[in-house]
């Protein structure tokens, strides 16, 4: 079965998401805007600059008594050849013959048109400005390449921030996520600590109000279950206590009337009423003793030595028994069962296991009661091995193997509901471990505390 996905996760994994694609979108959008404002500012530069170099050069040219029919070009060094120019210029006259250029301006002339304005060819993006007379024009160049460095930098620039912050955001975002759902995953585990146990009213605490409706309607689920498991267990144990009673006196009155109708015709049908009546008596047994688990006479704060009460019950059994000898009983050296368990209870489980070994056993088979090791008790019986979906559902409630010795289908029930409450477990195998056939219930009992 797929597990569900976490509520925390999933709520952590789209919030960090929809972060990173809105800082994203947030992004693209500024750098969208900043790459025009940049344009702007570059292309305003090379305005600046050109209007700055159009007046100086006119001036140089002048005081240099440069002839405007002269055809070639002066070219103005540079002081630090390794690093290259940024923005590169040519004075040009009015018929396009270069007289001055910067140090990394191309020699021939730029294909631009001698009129104001911006144009673009092959990597540059030119600006052109003249003089008042015509004669006398400038183009200042940038590098688009370069242009596009300076972008790639300021994308850079925004997107590393964002890289830095998304861990640091998955991280904020898993604690208040978590901190948020503290009040949920708190009450969700007091649900599950409810069982027919433990219908205890749960402590809502400091829910948020949209939690409110859902909590009290648990509540109020587990009040009306509580109730209702309450008459069940009340129904069964007082039905069981009151009828052993007039059970046991009508018991007593037929085993009479068989003894004084021994020889009559109607003995047989006098028998029939006592094996009914006996098996009413062992039912309404069965239903006090589960009763009595429902109720959770298992469950003690004190740990006691449960050994005494074993050796007892399978004395006991023993004494009535016809063949005594079929029942062992092996304790391991150093093995003890000292655990938080109540010795009534305790026997009550150990009496079902045995009494469920000899009712659905071979006749005549063996059966042996160990304890193999601290705190596991283990009662094993021949016979064949039992169909493992058969097996899975024995210890429920009613539920009989294929077998025509009669029974209430309650003792493996009674035994799972006595050791499940206080904390141990009951495990049924079959076949035995290392044979082919058998059948065994192994106790394993609460750790001592």
């Amino acid at each position: 079965m797929r597990r569900p996905a976490s509520l925390t996760g999933r709520l952590i994994l789209w919030l960090s998401l929809g972060a990173v694609l809105l800082w994203l979108f947030g992004a693209a959008i500024g750098f969208v805007i900043l790459r025009h404002q940049l344009e702007e500012a570059f292309d305003g530069g090379l305005r600046e600059t050109a209007e700055r170099l159009l007046a100086l050069a006119a001036e140089g040219l002048a005081e240099g008594g440069e002839a405007e029919g002269e055809d070639y070009a002066h070219e103005v060094p540079i002081l630090d050849a390794d690093d290259g120019e940024y923005i590169v210029y040519q004075v040009r006259r009015g018929d396009g013959t270069v007289l001055l250029r910067s140090f990394d301006a191309p020699a021939k002339p730029f294909a631009a048109p001698l009129a104001e304005g911006f144009a673009v060819e092959d990597d540059w993006r030119i600006f052109t400005i003249g003089n008042r007379s015509g004669r006398l024009f400038i183009q200042v160049a940038e590098s688009r390449s370069r242009r596009a460095g300076a972008l790639h930098e300021t994308l850079l620039s925004l997107l590393l921030p964002i890289v830095l912050l998304i861990p640091l955001s998955a991280i904020g975002i898993f604690v208040v996520v978590r901190t948020g759902l503290r009040p949920l995953t708190g009450f969700s585990a007091e649900i599950a600590r409810r069982d027919a146990r433990h219908l205890d009213p749960i402590d809502i605490g400091p829910l948020p109000k949209e939690l409110v409706p859902t909590a009290e309607a648990v509540q109020s689920l587990i009040a009306r279950l509580g109730a209702a498991i309450a008459a069940e267990r009340a129904l069964a144990a007082n039905s069981a206590h009151e009828l052993r009673t007039p059970i046991a006196g009508s018991l007593a009155q037929t085993q009479r009337l068989i003894a004084e109708l021994r020889g009559h015709p109607a003995e047989a049908r006098a028998r029939q009423v006592e094996e009914s009546l006996s098996r009413l008596r062992h039912l309404s047994e069965k239903l006090l003793q589960l009763a009595r688990a429902d109720a959770g006479i298992a469950l003690t704060e004190r740990s006691a030595d449960l050994m005494p009460a074993l050796r007892l019950v399978v004395e006991d059994t023993r004494r009535s028994m016809v063949r005594p000898e079929r029942l062992s009983l092996t304790v391991a050296a150093g093995a003890s069962l000292v655990a938080p368990f109540d010795v009534d209870a305790f026997g009550i489980a150990i009496r079902n296991l045995i009494e469920n070994a000899l009712r659905h056993g071979p006749a005549g088979g063996l059966i042996a009661v160990t304890v193999p090791s601290n705190g596991v008790v283990a009662v094993t019986s021949e016979g064949p091995a039992v169909a493992p979906d058969l097996l899975a559902s024995l210890a429920r409630r009613f539920a009989r193997g294929n077998t025509a010795a009669p029974g209430s289908g309650l003792g493996l029930a009674i035994v799972a509901e006595l050791v499940e409450s206080a904390g141990g477990t009951l495990d049924l195998l079959s076949p035995v471990p290392g044979r082919d056939d058998g059948f065994r219930a192994e106790v394993t009992l609460p750790k001592d505390r």
